[in-house]
């Protein structure tokens, strides 16, 4: 099994005003993995329920190096919405802000899970 590092962006809005949330994480392949905010601007790596508790989703993305099969946030097992998913296969270096059909009001125990492939 091989690692990739998984990164992305959530668009919200609401009582924080606009805001963008970093994600980063490092996924082993064929593993499902929770993606957490990227503790570089975050300071520590939190759950986009907790990080963007009440903030209603807008847009996003998540990207991975050579493959991605789905994006999702779920709460106890309920999918709430799905994020749009993005490769950097060919180069690229990521993408650009995307509507999410689905905006829903964030809320604690909201986990953006993922699973990639090589």
């Amino acid at each position: 099994m091989t690692t990739q590092t998984v990164t992305g962006k959530l668009c919200t809005r609401g009582p924080k005003g606009y805001l963008e949330v970093p994600l980063e994480v490092t996924a082993t392949d064929a593993t499902q993995v929770e993606i957490k905010t990227d503790a570089t601007y975050t300071v520590a790596a939190q759950s986009v329920g907790i990080y963007a508790e009440r903030q209603t989703l807008t847009g996003g993305w998540v990207s991975a190096k050579t493959g991605i099969i789905y994006a999702a946030i779920v709460n106890n097992g309920i999918v709430r919405a799905v994020v749009p998913i993005s490769s950097r296969t060919s180069g690229a270096s990521g993408s650009s802000d995307m509507e999410i059909p689905n905006q829903i009001v964030l809320n604690p125990g909201d986990q953006l899970l993922a699973l990639t492939y090589a």
